[in-house]
């Protein structure tokens, strides 16, 4: 049981691969794939494998402008360290201050007069020491004994006051102006105290000023530690925004043999240049994925939507897919071995030229455009090279479309060189750049055109074989007369040559008109009824006695006839002929009636027992406008040449009546004919058969006549050749006589 789910799943997956629609899904994944992969690897920066600290061994350069965060960091937080701290004031200091002098100094009246009131036998010093509060003023004991007596006296007392004013009135408010802190009270205290260095009086009771203003002299303000961090965190964020470090793009980030320091090596991991983690740019493959499969899809959906010939077959999608590949193949080589000139000299426009010249103008445009963003992401989405590729890609696809001579081609090379080297001059001069840049980026430029032309010429051969699709070029190598295919029916039916010559003629001028490849149509004209070939004596326009026919039945005769497409297909095969041209071989009859045989069988047999199906052509009808037109133009001229009197009214309603019964017959329902299209085509024919069929002037007879001037004479009627034609009469008569 197993074994036979395996076989039928193996039956399914073969069925699904032979799918022309999977085949095309498929070249169109597998091709999206590989132009990801290589644009991914290009846009992938390069990287180094560098630590902080390291000498660096190469010259880095910035591919865009980046900021600098870590250095722009630095640099606002050297700023916001000069800042000044917030200062609040500390409540009630300033009064407390005073408060307590005023106090210091009135118990220090207390204690001199404490002193004074000792009885007892000894100095000043003595007396003092045998005070209680004498810790709070041991700075009395500081003074010079001249100065401490004269603080008891009368004069001392005056000096003290003096001192109390000052200090008071003078010092202590002026140190509340300012903001007072641990950290300079004693700076400021020593400052206020030169007040006093220079009254002679009070000066030696400094040492007195000093000890009050230690007491008193507090912290009126402190630092509020969190407004000043919001104040220095508000100045750096302003700071980073204002004045940033930027580096340029092109700039040189870090120079060979310079020190990596943390600010650079920060940058180059912002650049993603740094190789010490060795994971991969997930992300940016991603990303590229992304918009290139946006891209793919819509230019396909506009291809399937405005060409679905094109989308629907198999061998147009796969040579649009190999072509993309190829190009995709020679900028990965240009990106990877000369990356510095990659923007100008990848030969993108391999991709238009190859697709315009095999499936025309709009399918290589929309290629092209998206090729040219797909490789601009490599590029660093160079504005340059994006303009440069679609206005030259698209001039390339106009001038190649239809080309018929190489050369024809080549100067395209050429034109399309001389129009990149323009833009990116025009460009330049925008960008302000130096003569000297310009010269050589559009010299660069000149060499993509040429080089994209000669390498598309060289591919043209080998797809043509690949993928069976011609080009014009070689449809004229078809149409050459020295053909051994085209020789043989020389040869062995030329019957059948002329008449294919005739409708080449007719189905060239009328597909012309009406917009299809004139030149495919001519060619495939030529070869339309090489299925003669078998059996050429069959057909009317090969014989030259007897009719083979006449011996045959209808049925048989009708078998003969219709295998012709059949046999035209086989001998096609054999002498390689594409596919485009074989579909004309198959389909100029489409399934038409034998209309002759036919109506011959009903004269033999009952019209009852007949079958008009095994009176007509296999078919299939035409499916194309080139196919439908050879099928007209192939009952026109047969039809015309069988006419006794072509006159241009009786020719131009043979022609009419021809098409108007292809068209109720049902032969012209697969192809995109329009019946404007019909009109155009019935005017084409009958002005190429009126050319052919023209009345012309009715010749004397050649035998009663003696000589060519004669002849001349008489069809002309020149009057002096007359005479000599009479004058010899005469002697003629005379001689006979």
């Amino acid at each position: 049981m197993a074994k036979k789910n395996r076989k039928k799943l193996e039956f399914k997956l073969f069925k699904l691969i032979k799918r022309k629609s999977f085949q095309r899904l498929l070249s169109i994944g597998i091709t999206l794939l590989a132009l990801s992969a290589v644009v991914a690897y290009g846009a992938a920066p390069v990287k180094y494998k560098l630590n902080v600290g390291d000498i660096s061994q190469y010259d880095i350069q910035a591919p865009r402008d980046i900021n600098n965060t870590l250095k722009t960091k630095q640099n606002a937080e050297e700023n916001a360290d000069q800042l000044d701290p917030v200062i609040i004031d500390i409540e009630n200091a300033n009064s407390d201050m005073l408060n307590d002098a005023y106090e210091y100094f009135e118990e220090l009246e207390k204690f001199i007069l404490s002193v004074k009131e000792d009885g007892q036998i000894g100095t000043i010093s003595d007396k003092i020491q045998r005070i209680d509060t004498l810790e709070n003023y041991t700075v009395l004991l500081e003074l010079d004994d001249t100065v401490l007596e004269s603080i008891f006296t009368s004069e001392g007392k005056e000096n003290l006051e003096d001192l109390k004013k000052i200090v008071i009135r003078d010092i202590i408010p002026g140190l509340t102006k300012k903001n007072l802190m641990d950290d300079n009270i004693a700076i400021e205290i020593a400052s206020a105290l030169q007040v006093i260095e220079g009254k002679e009086k009070i000066a030696p009771l400094e040492p007195i000023a000093v000890d009050i203003l230690q007491k008193v002299i507090k912290p009126n303000s402190r630092v509020d530690e969190k407004a000043t961090s919001a104040r220095r965190e508000a100045y750096i964020e302003s700071y980073i925004m204002e004045n940033p470090v930027i580096i340029y793009k092109d700039e040189r980030i870090i120079s060979k043999d310079d020190i990596v320091t943390e600010d650079k090596f920060e940058v180059l991991k912002e650049l993603n240049y740094i190789d010490s983690e060795g994971k991969p740019d997930y992300l940016l493959y991603i990303s590229v994925f992304l918009i290139i499969f946006i891209l793919f899809i819509v230019t396909f959906l506009y291809i399937k939507r405005f060409h679905p010939k094109v989308y629907y077959d198999r061998n147009s999608i796969m040579l649009i897919c190999v072509t993309i590949l190829i190009t995709t193949f020679f900028a990965w080589c240009v990106k990877e071995f000369i990356p510095e000139l990659s923007s100008f000299i990848i030969p993108i426009f391999i991709a238009p030229i190859v697709i315009a010249i095999f499936l025309g103008v709009e399918p290589a445009i929309s290629i092209n455009i998206m090729l040219a963003f797909s490789y601009s992401l490599m590029l660093g989405r160079n504005l340059e090279f994006i303009i440069m590729t679609i206005v030259g890609g698209t001039f390339a696809a106009f001038y190649t479309s239809n080309a018929t001579q190489r050369r024809r081609i080549s100067l395209a090379g050429i034109l399309l060189g001389l129009l990149n080297a323009v833009i990116i001059v025009f460009l330049g001069m925008i960008d302000k750049r130096g003569i000297e840049s310009l010269l050589n980026d559009a010299g660069l430029a000149l060499i993509n055109g040429i080089l994209s032309i000669i390498l598309a010429i060289g591919l043209l051969p080998f797809l043509e074989s690949i993928f069976n699709i011609v080009t014009p070029l070689k449809l004229l190598e078809y149409a050459d007369p020295n053909h051994p295919l085209l020789k043989r029916l020389l040869m062995e039916a030329p019957g059948t040559y002329h008449h294919s010559l005739m409708v080449g003629n007719l189905a060239e001028v009328a597909t012309r008109e009406i917009g299809g490849n004139s030149l495919l149509a001519r060619v495939g004209a030529y070869f339309h009824d090489i299925g003669k070939l078998k059996r050429p004596h069959f057909f009317k326009e090969n014989q030259f006695s007897d009719n083979p026919h006449d011996k045959l039945t209808p049925n048989l005769s009708t078998l003969v006839i219709t295998s012709h497409t059949k046999d035209g297909e086989e001998v096609a095969l054999k002498y390689r002929l594409p596919k485009i041209i074989r579909d004309i071989v198959l389909q100029h009859h489409g399934n038409t009636l034998v209309a002759y045989f036919y109506h011959k069988a009903t004269q033999i047999d009952k019209v009852e027992e007949l079958k008009e199906e095994n009176f007509r052509y296999e078919g299939p009808v035409p499916d194309t406008r080139e196919a439908a037109v050879v099928m007209l133009a192939d009952s026109v001229e047969a039809a015309v040449r069988s006419l006794s009197e072509k006159t241009p009214g009786k020719i131009e309603g043979l022609i009419r009546k021809i098409i108007k019964d292809k068209l109720d017959d049902g032969q012209l329902d697969r192809c995109d004919l329009t019946l404007k299209d019909l009109s155009i085509i019935a005017d084409s024919f009958l002005q190429v058969l009126n050319g052919i069929y023209h009345e012309r002037p009715e010749y004397p007879e050649l035998e009663k006549k003696k000589s060519l001037s004669e002849l001349d004479s008489t069809i002309y009627n020149t009057p002096d050749t007359i005479e000599g034609i009479k004058e010899e009469d005469k002697n003629e008569d005379k001689g006979v006589q």
